[in-house]
């Protein structure tokens, strides 16, 4: 019953897409790693003298080798992507990480005057329910590891936004015994906010930005849906 199901949602696929049947093969279906790259085959397509050989198809010319490649190609973002990721940058959840001056310039975005709500954020003190870190303040060496263990703690798929010079170089104190100097140091960063210490208006394109971030990503990988705790949240990069 799944294959007579599957075989008739990929004929659609092939209608919509405008494959042609005699594409149909049975090595339609093969693994990735036996799919020749498009760029592998440049330096066949030209002669020694660098012009083009008639013999040799170019990579563009070349025939799909699997239906559900060439339907995931045509269809860079389907309409799963565009939902899921129109849902996630409207019900943002930061983690608030306040550590200098810059938290009052948070805590300003989150006041009547700028009311942040409306673009669907809502700020929590639990990094288990929360998408979105703010690091705003001055990241000393002592707290790194509160920062690290924070940001484990945090779902996936999890953003970062570095907010003022300290917390993005390490600002006035750069060059102090006990400060970090970036907390991209300790963990990646998507959004790096200047100033010392930003206006509110700065954070608040900076939460655009990473809305706009959100909007180009794919949910679907290979035709199948990424779950995001499929890592329980942790993600190596030291």
């Amino acid at each position: 019953m799944f294959p007579r199901m599957m075989r008739a949602a990929l004929t659609r696929a092939m209608i919509a897409t405008g494959l042609k049947s005699r594409q149909w093969s049975p090595n339609m279906f093969t693994i990735a790693s036996q799919v020749p790259v498009q760029g592998q085959r440049l330096k066949h397509a030209l002669t020694a003298s660098g012009q083009v050989r008639k013999d040799a198809a170019l990579p563009s010319e070349e025939a799909s080798t699997s239906m559900v490649q060439y339907a995931l190609l045509v269809t860079q973002r389907t309409t799963l992507d565009k939902v899921a990721n129109w849902i996630h940058e409207s019900s943002l959840y930061p983690m608030t990480f306040g550590l200098a001056c810059c938290a009052v310039e948070m805590m300003h975005v989150a006041g009547p005057r700028y009311d942040v709500g409306r673009l669907g954020l809502l700020f929590r003190a639990s990094p288990r329910q929360s998408d979105l870190m703010i690091v705003a303040g001055t990241l000393t060496n002592k707290m790194a590891p509160a920062l690290r263990q924070v940001y484990n703690q945090m779902p996936e798929p999890r953003y970062v936004i570095s907010m003022g010079s300290c917390a993005n170089g390490g600002g006035y104190y750069h060059y102090s015994y006990s400060v970090v100097r970036g907390c991209d140091r300790v963990v990646p960063v998507d959004v790096y906010v200047p100033g010392c210490p930003p206006t509110a208006e700065a954070l608040v394109y900076g939460i655009f930005l990473i809305q706009k971030k959100i909007r180009g990503t794919r949910v679907t990988q290979s035709g199948s849906f990424r779950c995001p705790l499929a890592t329980n949240g942790v993600r190596s990069y030291l």
